[in-house]
């Protein structure tokens, strides 16, 4: 065997899942690839990249930057054969070399929309045409979508997530016997990657034919009227829209049963493979049992109230849920802000903020051949672009417990919808930081999918202490790859920082001036209520040197 110096696939440990769920999209290409979304460090890529080991040299698999250009993805003139033979020959894209293979996309989630757009369209299908000076020709591109991301980074398009055909959650290893192991292995690794490789040589040639007969087999493996009618429960169950979900199960399931060598797919291959097709799909995923399928009627309802009680990981939403006491009387809606939104008119301005050019190593094949009538010498010149200007705004929400106090939290929810509301057609991708529990989270990276923001809003919770020390630091980490000038930053709290250190209040005026002071659009929104107020929102706004508004003021 040729040598190799990537990891065997066989010898990962403690990824059984992501491990499966490649293995059927290598047995039925048409389900559609698999997304992993985990923690770091927890060995996503290595996976990969010992899947493409695992297939050899004759398998396609490409690896597709975050920073790729649309030449380098989509293809563009062979600038050299121009210029000497004066044909016009295609240089094909990333996009055309991972054709009857797997497209492998490291941090999707940050993948700049444009490819996105490029990738959904390629999906759906399976080609594209690709359009440059004098030619228009059609490229066959169809391939299984492997992305792996860290949802505390940013969350997914949902048009993207939709098409990964499978998904799997990935965890730090808990048990230390299996942190153990993978520890040894990876040791061994790099201390003699050769010779730990041929330890495992055996168990890749039988994987591999193992996948090969199951490729052959799959069409004959039996699909019961019984199995059919229990994917389309699970999927109803689960309130998944659309009838993708349904395909995908059975080709899941059926590529599963093939795998193992099974003639016909039974209930436990099912209950197996659901949770990778449906729990991306589902609001509030349920997973499977047994007892659920042959009780559905009686399981309904505490099905429905384990789904509230559970945090959703899903894809990178996390939620804070309220409790039931709580939820009826801080409901929210929209009639919480009776008049208007926040305004955003100071930002009109950062819609036309001058960002330098920059290159994007797409070839403007016009003046480099014109350099080249000149000077006599092949020098590539590239094209300049604008980048798009897009606004960013992050509402960071003092949910703590003294929020609770006159019903802030409820005027709160509302004033984001109304905000929302007011600016559809607006680019803007909003944020949600929130405090609670002595700390904070990021509870919506930044998206423009504004029902995601509307629906994490109304489930916040009021609970524990402010410690806007540590949410400040969380904001920073949204911001790290903003252009810092298209932001703006809502800190809605009632100025009762009474965490974060012996003096909170001192220390979170230190971190925001030391992690935030290059912001030029805070606003501090006071939700102070009550006969006697003590202004300390307005004195942070004061220490911040920010813009100062009370609630009250956008109720008038």
């Amino acid at each position: 065997m040729q040598h190799k110096t990537n990891f065997p696939f066989t010898g990962i440990v403690g990824q059984d899942d992501f491990k499966l769920c490649l293995i059927l999209n290598l047995i039925d290409p048409t389900i559609g690839g698999v997304l992993a979304t985990g923690d770091k460090g927890t060995g996503k890529t290595t996976t990969v990249r010992a899947l493409s080991q695992l297939m050899g040299n004759d398998f396609p698999f490409v690896n597709l930057p975050i920073g790729a250009t649309e030449d380098s993805v989509l293809g563009s003139v062979n600038l050299e054969v121009l210029l000497k033979e004066q044909k016009t020959l295609v240089k094909k894209g990333l996009l055309a070399k991972a054709h009857q293979g797997f497209l492998y996309i490291d941090e999707v989630n940050l993948l700049n929309e444009y490819l996105m757009d490029v990738l959904l369209d390629a999906s759906a299908s399976g080609g594209y045409h690709l359009e440059r000076e004098g030619i228009s020709q059609w490229l066959d591109s169809r391939f299984c979508l492997v992305g792996t991301m860290n949802p505390e980074e940013g969350a997914l398009r949902p048009q993207l997530l939709d098409r990964f055909g499978l998904n799997v959650l990935i965890e730090t290893p808990k048990d230390i016997s299996v942190r153990k192991q993978i520890a040894d292995h990876r040791f061994s690794f790099d201390t003699n990657p050769e010779a730990f490789y041929e330890t495992f040589k055996n168990q890749e040639v039988a994987l591999q034919q193992q996948i090969t007969v199951a490729k052959t087999q799959l069409a004959t493996i039996v699909l019961t009227d019984a199995i059919k009618e229990m994917c389309a429960q699970l999927t109803l169950q689960n309130h998944v829209e659309g009838m993708r979900a349904d395909i995908l199960l059975l080709k899941s399931t059926r590529a599963y049963a093939s795998f193992l060598n099974k003639s016909e797919v039974t209930e436990e291959h099912v209950l197996k493979i659901a949770p990778f097709v449906l729990q991306h799909r589902s609001k509030e995923y349920n997973p499977p049992s047994n007892n659920n399928q042959k009780d559905n009627n009686n399981n309904e309802s505490s099905n429905d109230s384990s789904s509230e009680e559970k945090e959703n990981h899903r894809h990178g939403e996390q939620k804070f849920q309220l409790p039931e006491t709580v939820k009826n009387e801080l409901k929210f809606t929209s009639s919480a802000v009776k008049k208007k939104g926040i305004e955003i008119t100071k930002l009109k301005g950062i819609q036309n903020t001058n960002i330098p050019q920059q290159e994007d190593k797409s070839l403007a094949v016009f003046k480099t051949v014109k350099e080249y009538l000149i000077t006599g010498n092949v020098t590539p010149i590239y094209k300049y672009k604008h980048p798009k200007s897009m606004l960013h705004i992050v509402f960071l929400i003092d949910t703590s417990a003294s929020m609770a106090i006159g019903k802030q939290i409820a005027y709160i929810k509302g004033l984001i919808l109304k905000t929302i509301e007011a600016n559809p057609l607006k680019k803007i991708k909003y944020a949600v930081v929130a405090l609670a529990n002595n700390s904070s989270k990021i509870v919506q990276p930044f998206t423009s999918n504004t029902h995601l923001i509307s629906e994490i809003s109304s489930e916040l919770k009021t609970q524990g202490k402010t410690n806007l020390k540590d949410a400040f630091l969380k904001v920073y980490e949204l911001l790290k790859s903003v252009n810092k000038k298209a932001v703006q930053l809502f800190v809605m709290t009632d100025g009762k920082i009474n965490h974060g250190g012996d003096q909170p209040f001192e220390i979170a005026i230190q971190t925001y001036k030391t992690y935030l002071s290059n912001l030029k659009n805070t606003t501090i929104i006071d939700t102070e209520s009550g006969f006697i107020k003590l202004g300390r929102a307005k004195n942070l706004a004061s220490q911040l040197k920010v813009s100062y508004m009370p609630l009250s003021q956008l109720n008038s």
